[in-house]
């Protein structure tokens, strides 16, 4: 098993710019329903490469933050897509998205975290204040190839009321593989198509193909605080949703 300590990471700059334009965005710059400057105006202000610029307006559809209407531009969301609200008593049993959902056994899991300074755009995906929280990458493997990547943001206060000690990862591992999901009260998907799973991922390759299912997934304890955010990514080629209703 691949265990490391918390590692600093410098923000990479399709994330710095997905802030700034979330910031113009949520300060009113750019307002609800309006269209985006062009991505050649917008990369000369950013002073990036279209490249970059391309990544981040990924991440702000993902989120669901803009739409892009193909041949015409990006356009800032009037709201967000609906989500599926699934209250964990009405489920007979809820496990991890990627066990669920992905096709492949996942056989073994690699974790690194780091503690970081929220941004507005990770407050507002955790839908709660926090003085600081724990960003956790896991990469999923099946044999020789890897499967899915989670992005995980944990409150600090979470983490304190766990006592979870950062410098051991496979403690971090057991609260987001299980632990969070035994605690929880209420739970909330929204799933969709995403094209930046190969580079969120960054570290691991997941797939030769650019399309992704993305799971965001928000857990909250039975008093209705959050215990964790995470984006769950599987490739297209990977995953399986079966409803029975």
């Amino acid at each position: 098993m691949d265990e490391k300590k918390p590692a600093k990471r410098k923000r990479i700059k399709h994330v710095l710019v997905y802030d700034r334009l979330y910031e113009n965005i949520r300060n009113g710059k750019y307002p609800p329903g309006s269209q985006l400057p062009s991505e050649s105006e917008l990369s000369d202000q950013m002073n990036v490469s279209r490249m970059t610029l391309r990544k981040a307006l990924l991440l702000l559809e993902e989120d669901g933050i803009i739409r892009t209407v193909p041949g015409v531009g990006h356009f800032v969301r009037d709201e967000k897509e609906e989500e599926k609200l699934l209250s964990a008593k009405d489920q007979v049993h809820i496990t991890h998205p990627v066990y669920q959902y992905c096709t492949e056994k996942c056989d073994d899991v690699t974790v690194e975290c780091r503690l970081e300074l929220p941004t507005p755009a990770m407050t507002d995906a955790l839908g709660s204040y926090t003085a600081a929280m724990v960003i956790a990458d896991r990469w999923y493997r099946s044999a020789s190839r890897y499967i899915a990547y989670s992005l995980s943001y944990i409150p600090i206060d979470v983490i304190s009321a766990e006592q979870i000690d950062l410098n051991d990862q496979s403690q971090i591992k057991a609260f987001l593989e299980k632990t969070c999901y035994e605690k929880m009260g209420r739970h909330r998907l929204s799933l969709t198509g995403s094209k930046a799973g190969n580079f969120t991922a960054s570290r691991h390759h997941l797939s030769e193909d650019s399309l992704f299912l993305l799971i965001n997934e928000h857990i909250y304890d039975t008093k209705g605080n959050i215990l964790v955010f995470s984006k769950h990514y599987i490739p297209y080629d990977l995953f399986h949703i079966e409803i029975d209703s």
